[in-house]
């Protein structure tokens, strides 16, 4: 067998080249170290997370659970719920159920003009879930740095910008992150 322990912080050192990897994370630190993962290039992932966190990664638009961990969950690999794990499954038992997720990545399912800005729009876009979309981004404009943001928001689609981010496909989400895109580069 050829294992090679690394000791250290898992945010802090850099991941060296694997291509499965199995592992019961820390729950505090699960969206970290899931972004962290999902930019490494792997084959196949089994994780365990808490419940609620798992269900998040797989909700569908529109859910309560449905998130920028959502999104870019997507944008990067297929994700599936294999079991929930009680919490009596442990000793001494945490006060959270657990869920085992298996992690696939793979090309993008759809295309993104800037995939730094798409993740940063998705970033700013769910900061603001609450929000109607036009006023998200015009909110969030210090995080995306777009020139004459009111300009460029008046000429997106109305059936977006009336919508809020939680109530539209990563599909949607990446044409008005690529709309954008295109008017800032003018």
């Amino acid at each position: 067998m050829n294992i090679e322990i690394i000791a250290g912080d898992a945010l802090k050192v850099r991941f060296p080249e694997f291509d499965k990897v199995v592992s019961n994370l820390p729950y505090s630190i699960s969206s970290e170290i899931t972004f962290k993962l999902l930019h490494h290039k792997f084959k196949l992932g089994i994780l365990m997370y808490q419940y609620e966190f798992a269900a998040r990664m797989v909700s569908p638009p529109g859910c309560k659970d449905y998130s920028r961990l959502t999104v870019d969950t997507y944008y990067f690999a297929d994700a599936s719920i294999l079991m929930k794990v009680p919490k009596g499954a442990f000793q001494p038992a945490p006060e959270v159920d657990s869920a085992v997720v298996k992690l696939v990545p793979r090309p993008a399912p759809f295309e993104v003009r800037d995939e730094a800005f798409f993740l940063e729009f998705v970033s700013a876009v769910f900061s603001q879930r609450r929000k109607k979309l036009r006023n998200s981004i015009l909110n969030t404009n210090y995080m995306l740095k777009i020139p004459d943001i009111k300009e460029v928001v008046n000429q997106l689609p109305e059936d977006f910008m009336s919508k809020r981010a939680e109530n539209l496909t990563p599909e949607e989400l990446a044409c008005v992150a690529n709309m954008i895109y295109d008017l800032k580069s003018r």
